[in-house]
């Protein structure tokens, strides 16, 4: 066993190689802060953009069930106004999905309208799904559409399902609901079944 001699000095750290420390990781902080925001914001829309490809899926089979007639959807589920007496479009597409499908309808980047909560015939309900439906393509084709027909869009360009976001959206009872944006970029999903940014 080694013995330590009464007179040998202790090394310990000095009060400047403290604060050169302190510096040092401060300044990485510093680095650090602005850039974290922009990286959750990447990563919560491409797990978006995974929902919507999982979305994208199933609504080819659909298409391939019902001679490429897209599903008879509202733009939004309840408790959103809508005049359109359709099904939300999650239900549509619940034969089409494997498993607990409810997490392909939210947006990681969506705080408020995925499981907003409303009341209706006295019982609680939430919103199922962050994403809005071309409800202008309920139970037609894409060749049929308004998009294809008068604009002379290709299917790469018709929007079929986007983020729900960027806006003042009013509920079957009345209530205004802000909504911020999702991510930085919105995302689409496209007639062709790519997802992408709008150009």
């Amino acid at each position: 066993m080694p013995s330590v001699r009464p007179d040998s000095p202790r090394r310990g750290f000095s009060l400047i190689e403290l604060l050169v420390t302190i510096s040092v990781i401060a300044i990485l902080i510093g680095i650090l802060i602005p850039v974290l925001p922009r990286v959750y914001d990447s990563a919560h829309r491409t797990a978006c953009q995974a929902n919507l490809r999982s979305v994208s899926q199933a609504f080819t089979m659909h298409l391939n069930d019902h001679k490429d007639a897209y599903p008879e959807a509202r733009y939004m589920p309840k408790p959103w106004l809508s005049g359109d007496p359709n099904p939300s479009l999650n239900e549509a597409l619940a034969n089409y999905l494997e498993g607990d499908d409810s997490r392909v309808w939210e947006c990681p980047g969506d705080s408020i309208v995925y499981g907003y909560e409303y009341i209706e015939d006295s019982k609680p309900h939430t919103c199922p799904s962050s994403y809005t439906y071309t409800s202008a393509l309920s139970g037609i084709t894409i060749e049929e559409s308004f998009f294809v027909r008068f604009l002379n869009f290709q299917p790469d360009e018709v929007v079929v399902l986007r983020d729900f976001d960027g806006g003042s959206f009013e509920t079957q009872t009345g209530d205004n609901v802000q909504v911020d944006f999702f991510h930085a970029e919105r995302n689409y999903l496209f007639g062709d079944g790519h997802v992408g940014l709008l150009e």
